[in-house]
């Protein structure tokens, strides 16, 4: 599967790329904003990637310019409830004060509202990532009830909250919805 929209190319994640995700997340850069930061062998990585290759988990490479440089995801889909969790690194420096990321959020929560028709995205936040926090606000997300001693924190976005922001989004970045 590949969404292409914004400029990015989204590439689903397959068996001959999880080393290189492997590699990306054990690295400091990454790993430091995650709740899990021991070092994932090949082996761990392997029987994540046999427990997430389903129809409630989708793990994208983000593709820019031709190049590999981060991961996004929904994941955990509740087709029921309507809710998904999402998250995001990017990897290559060169792009990380880039509006790849924006593109990137913007493409797969395009996805998760229009295609799997979900009303909420979940992301959880390490409350000292302050960047991470600020990043999810821009998108509509906010923290939710009784969350605010919580190390890993909770925020939902909400369909609704999400479109509103998406329109300032897109003009910033002199992008259409079709673009």
């Amino acid at each position: 599967m590949v969404i292409e929209k914004y400029g990015v190319v989204l590439k689903r994640l397959t068996q001959d790329k999880i080393e290189m995700v492997r590699v990306w997340r054990n690295s400091p850069s990454i790993s430091q904003f995650m709740e899990y930061r021991e070092t994932i062998t090949p082996e761990m990585q392997r029987e994540w990637f046999k427990k997430i290759n389903n129809d409630k988990n989708f793990y994208f490479i983000i593709n820019y310019d031709s190049k590999e440089i981060g991961l996004i995801n929904l994941k955990d889909v509740d087709y029921i409830n309507k809710v998904a969790e999402c998250g995001i690194f990017i990897y290559e420096k060169d792009f990380l004060n880039s509006t790849i990321s924006i593109r990137s959020t913007l493409t797969i929560c395009d996805y998760a509202f229009e295609y799997l028709k979900l009303d909420s995205i979940i992301t959880h936040v390490l409350s000292d990532n302050k960047n991470a926090i600020t990043y999810n606000k821009f998108f509509g997300s906010i923290l939710e009830p009784n969350q605010e001693m919580v190390y890993n924190q909770r925020y939902v976005r909400k369909r609704e909250d999400y479109y509103k922001r998406r329109e300032k989004i897109l003009k910033m970045l002199n992008l259409t919805d079709k673009s």
